[in-house]
């Protein structure tokens, strides 16, 4: 089917055909959403099932654990076995579809990867788009036509073009909704003896490919001479015969670096966490010492690797030897390869993306090319909906967005307030407690009323939970700490119609 087949006039109701790059929570969000405003999605989705990050998949990369080497043959999952969520499934659901019953039997409101990605499962059915899915097919490109990408960055630029030609574009098609795109894949993935190629025309393009596939991994002197295993955690699954008995120093006290530091220790001889500046016992550091494993110590980040010795030198000036692994639970960086033929109109340069009008759209591009899931730090399902929605009412024109102009005026002046508050680039998506206000705002766009607040008492009682009892927060202590949220949540839930399972602890008490 062609584009213009499926396309209305624009204006006030447009319905456009949109690629949706990536199947996992933030496709399947944006295909709901895209639906729910007469628009058509397809979902490129290059794994054999949707689910995005939530998908396990017990492959690592062998030939390159680091993660660096361009050329490795690369696995999209990054999920260990063990995984469990952060936060509570209520406070995690979509809003359309509350995450607030069990899916593949697993009732822990802290529930492991599985349940989630059966929850996503019954999300799509929910709101009919797996038909919308295209499994093991790759974007390999997607080129902005009927519009030259650098004249369109350039018009953003350049105010006085853009006052020049405001009349006689007030009704360009390229101008309004920003250009047609020419996208080029490949599938089924896993038979690339005879992969098939196809170019198909969209009207837009809706970047959902997440940020959790592309390891970013530090360099330190030496490291190419250090004799022991550097592996990335998006290579690690199990507890295996990799960390049995050996000295493990885990870089890295984020989530991931926490979770997997306390879960090699259950093997290995000695465990070091590590963290930039990290200072053992000061009060700006989340967890207490003593709730650290007994054979796990804490020390502030690397400097230096020293081979002689399979040495890791930290930044306090201290040494540890005989060191057999480094584990680098340091995060990804964003990566759109796929756009390299967009004129450089967006980049991702030190993971900050940019420049974006709130997160998601492309000045110079818009509302044709936009970001669904780049914020981290966040409760990201209902995020995920609030930007697709922006997206999906942008693309109709109920919506409209500002003039290229001021999109990229905000762009420029979030830009240089992560300078003036002293925020590293690296940090430009991290939101924590601003995300409910962003959430808000988008949701207000779009002419939705806010979230409730239950979200953000619940995330916040969770988060005071974890840096109190970091290994137990997730299964205690009942009653929860947040429990009038949780049953604010149920509560909604019921009234929206969906079906609430008993939480353990009800069934336990007898409650209904």
């Amino acid at each position: 089917t062609t584009a213009s087949a499926t396309m209305r006039h624009p204006g006030p109701g447009r319905a456009a055909r949109v690629a949706v790059v990536g199947g996992g929570a933030a496709g399947l969000a944006a295909a709901r959403e895209l639906r729910a405003e007469g628009h058509t999605p397809v979902v490129f989705e290059r794994g054999n099932d949707a689910g995005g990050v939530w998908v396990y998949d017990p492959r690592v990369e062998v030939d390159d654990v680091t993660g660096t080497d361009p050329n490795r043959a690369r696995v999209h999952g990054s999920m260990y076995a063990s995984l469990r969520t952060n936060l509570p499934r209520e406070c995690m659901g979509y809003e359309s579809f509350p995450f607030t019953r069990t899916f593949a039997g697993d009732d822990r409101r802290f529930c492991g990867h599985a349940e989630v990605r059966a929850y996503l499962a019954a999300y799509a059915e929910h709101h009919d788009i797996a038909k919308d899915v295209r499994l093991r097919r790759e974007v390999l490109s997607a080129e902005p036509i009927d519009v030259d990408p650098i004249k369109a960055v350039d018009t953003a630029v350049d105010k006085a073009v853009d006052d020049a030609r405001a009349a006689s574009e007030k009704d360009s098609f390229s101008e309004r909704w920003g250009p047609r795109w020419r996208v080029t894949s490949r599938g089924p993935v896993g038979s690339e003896a005879h992969p098939r190629v196809a170019v198909e025309t969209f009207d837009a393009v809706v970047v959902c490919n997440g940020h959790y596939s592309e390891p970013r991994t530090p360099s330190y002197p030496n490291a190419e001479r250090w004799p022991g295993v550097q592996m990335h955690s998006h290579n690690y699954r199990t507890p295996d015969a990799t960390f049995k008995g050996k000295k493990v120093v885990v870089l890295g006290a984020m989530a991931s670096g926490e979770d997997l530091s306390r879960e090699i220790a259950t093997v290995a001889s000695d465990v070091v966490l590590a963290a930039r500046g990290f200072v053992p016992g000061a009060p700006k550091n989340d967890f207490p010492v003593e709730s650290y494993p007994k054979n796990a110590m804490l020390k502030p980040g690397i400097v230096e690797l020293i081979p002689e010795r399979s040495g890791v030198r930290f930044e306090d000036g201290s040494v540890e030897e005989d060191v057999d692994v480094i584990l680098y639970a340091t995060g990804y960086q964003y990566a759109f390869p796929f756009l390299s033929d967009a004129g450089g109109a967006v980049s991702a340069v030190d993971n900050c993306v940019s420049p974006l009008y709130k997160h998601v759209f492309p000045p110079a591009l818009a509302p044709s090319l936009s970001f669904i899931g780049l914020p981290w730090k966040v409760v990201p399902f209902p995020q995920f909906e609030a930007q697709a929605r922006w997206i999906a009412k942008a693309l109709s024109g109920a919506a409209p967005l500002p003039p290229r102009r001021e999109m990229l005026d905000d762009a420029d002046a979030f830009e240089r307030s992560l300078e003036s508050d002293g925020i590293a680039r690296r940090h430009a998506h991290r939101m924590g407690d601003a995300q409910f206000a962003y959430d808000d705002e988008l949701r207000a766009l779009c002419g939705s009323p806010p979230l409730a607040t239950w979200r953000a008492e619940m995330y916040a009682a969770t988060g005071a939970r974890k840096r109190s009892r970091p290994a137990s927060y997730r299964d205690g202590p009942i009653p929860w700490s947040d429990d009038v949220a949780r049953l604010a949540a149920r509560a909604e839930a019921t009234a929206a119609g969906f079906g609430t399972d008993p939480a353990r602890d009800e069934a336990e008490a007898g409650a209904a």
